[in-house]
């Protein structure tokens, strides 16, 4: 299959019959296991029809075409940390989707990014079948779903923990990247900022965060963040 390209698959329905059924679209760079979380959410009656996509670009093109009410990705596609970018680009669509990060990552400043970036849920891929197909259902009926991995650290998340009051759209951007350890460079190429402009929105950040450098915020414990409303 070629991850250049979304793939649709239906078992039951036509294409134009889909608007108002449940679609979702599945990014994994690996077709083997994009294809298998395809057909489990198909067969188990979560989704009523798929699209699968290995790249981010697929991955909107996908979303935008089936009008999809959720997308489940990873959060490296094709590059480090771009599944969340994706989450990003698609909470900018006119109709955003919910959006579960199902991802083998399980470093706590993964699980913030992932946050900050606007994801909905998160599902460790220790997770059984049954609980995958649980929390799809789950996030379609407008509730989050945060499955962490037991040993990794981390206790349980209040979602949108990192909607920080008094912080721009862009520093809360800025601050996902942050926290997915992205260096000041690749934070100017990827939201195509001049070098001191990322400089000065990082000042800003850690301020308003009231820690002092980046080491402090990436740890562990983490700050004492102020929690969204």
């Amino acid at each position: 299959m070629d991850t250049k390209r979304a793939a649709a698959t239906s078992d039951d329905h036509p294409m134009s019959s889909l608007s108002q059924q449940r679609v979702v679209v599945v990014a994994d760079s690996f077709p083997v296991p994009r294809g298998a979380v395809a057909a489990l959410l198909r067969h188990s009656g979560a989704a009523d029809a798929t699209h699968e996509a290995g790249t981010v670009e697929a991955a909107l093109d996908a979303l935008r075409r089936a009008d999809a009410g959720m997308l489940v990705t990873e959060v490296d596609l094709a590059g480090r940390g771009d599944g969340v970018h994706l989450c990003r680009e698609v909470k900018r669509l006119p109709r955003p989707p919910r959006v579960l990060m199902f991802t083998g990552a399980e470093d706590p400043a993964v699980v913030a990014a992932c946050l900050a970036g606007g994801a909905d849920g998160f599902v460790h891929r220790t997770a059984t079948p049954e609980r995958l197909v649980r929390a799809v259902e789950t996030l379609a009926a407008g509730r989050p779903v945060w499955y962490l991995r037991e040993h990794c650290g981390i206790t349980e998340l209040i979602p949108r923990t990192l909607r920080v009051h008094g912080m721009t759209e862009r520093e809360q951007e800025v601050l996902g990247m942050l926290l997915a350890r992205y260096s000041n460079d690749e934070i100017a190429a990827q939201l195509h900022l001049a070098r001191q402009t990322v400089k000065n929105h990082v000042s800003s950040v850690l301020r308003k965060l009231g820690v002092t450098n980046r080491r402090e915020l990436l740890t562990a414990q983490g700050p004492s963040w102020p929690r969204g409303g």
